[in-house]
Formats: C-alpha cells, structure tokens, sequence
C-alpha cells in the first residue's frame, strides 16, 4: 500500500502556506511526506518501471506544483490526490519518451501515419475541409500533396509536421524542437499549440490550393 497521506486539513494548511508564501518552510515539509507517499503510488501503479525513473517523475511533478500552486482547486480534490495524479502524468509522459527514442519517427510514406494528423486539428486550424480530406480513402493523392507541403518547409517545421503526423503527443517533444525548453510549462504549451495551428491552417490552405475540395 500507499505511504499514508496527511489529514486533509494539514493538506489544505500547507496549501495555502505555499501559494501566499508566508511560511518559508511550508514546501519541505509537504516534499518530506508527499515525496515518499507519491514514489510508493507509482511503485505500486507501475511495476515494471524503476524506482529511480517514479523518482524522477515525482521530482517533476513536486517542482511543477511548487511553480504554479495556484493551479490546484483544493473545492475538487485533495492536494496529495491532486499530486498523485500530476506524478502519474509525468511518469507517463517520460515513459512515452523513453519509448519514442528506441524507435524512429514514421516517414510520410505510410497511411497510417498521415491519419495521424486528424488527431491534431482543432476548431481553430479550419479544418472542414483538410478533416475530410484526410480521412477520405485517397492516400496516394494525400501522400503527394503531405510531400510538396513538407518539401516548402524549413527544418523546423519539417520536424514538428513529422512529430505530429507521429502522433506524439506530449509538448516537451515540440518545445525541444523548437528551442523553448528553457521557458516555463504554460508558454511552452502556449507557443506549442500555436505552432501546431499555424502548421495545420498552413495545410488547409496548400490541400485546397492544390485542388481536394474538387476530388
């Protein structure tokens, strides 16, 4: 089992101490019981992962909350609730990367691959046309087209098309490539979303140059 977790006053306590800064100590003493409590979570969730890997997710997800405590609704759930889920996130996340580094990224030669990029568009990359389009059954012409639209990017966006017809979902991936790693979670988030539309409303608008709406 689980290491215990404090009562959910001494949670909501430490809560408030962290967000209005007014007691220096207050995030050591939430790390000293929350750290051994969320290792012993993910030991206990994820069997075959090392202890030091859940270590390192906790880490993560401890520094991520310290960041932004503001983030946390305490009317929602329990803080140590609330971390366990963010440390579960976070080993996912570096589970998923590990993953993705033993094996290359998917050219656009393969269907499946280009399907992918489904998954990415939101209401805000216009996306009746390219939706259909991409989900229609003409993957030679899909193919052709996916290629004259890669050959006019430049590298950087050449890397972020190929990570999204990958389906890969995490944004530290995109932040790497596009050289904001440095910068905090949410802008990285931000400036990833971002890229991403822009990407897909640039593919709208080369497919429909390049004639699907009339297949």
């Amino acid at each position: 089992m689980p290491v215990s977790e404090p009562s959910r006053h001494w949670q909501h306590q430490k809560h408030q101490q962290i967000v209005h800064q007014d007691n220096p100590t207050a995030f050591a003493q939430l790390s000293e019981l929350a750290f051994p409590h969320l290792v012993s979570f993910l030991e206990q969730e994820f069997h075959q992962v090392e202890s030091h890997v859940c270590e390192t997710a906790v880490i993560d997800c401890l520094l991520t909350y310290h960041a932004a405590p503001e983030k946390y609704d305490p009317t929602k759930l329990t803080l140590f609730a609330y971390l366990r889920m963010a440390a579960r996130h976070d080993l996912l996340n570096a589970l998923d990367r590990h993953n993705r580094r033993k094996r290359p990224l998917h050219s656009l030669d393969e269907p499946a691959v280009q399907a992918q990029l489904v998954s990415e568009i939101t209401p805000e990359s216009d996306p009746t046309d390219l939706a259909d389009w991409l989900s229609s059954p003409n993957p030679s012409s899909r193919q052709e087209i996916l290629r004259r639209f890669e050959a006019d990017l430049d590298s950087t966006d050449r890397q972020l098309l190929l990570l999204m017809l990958n389906g890969v979902r995490d944004s530290e991936s995109y932040a790497a490539v596009l050289q904001i790693s440095a910068l905090p979670l949410d802008e990285q988030r931000r400036q990833v979303k971002r890229a991403k539309d822009r990407l897909t409303k640039s593919l709208t608008r080369f497919a429909r140059h390049q004639g699907i709406e009339s297949e």
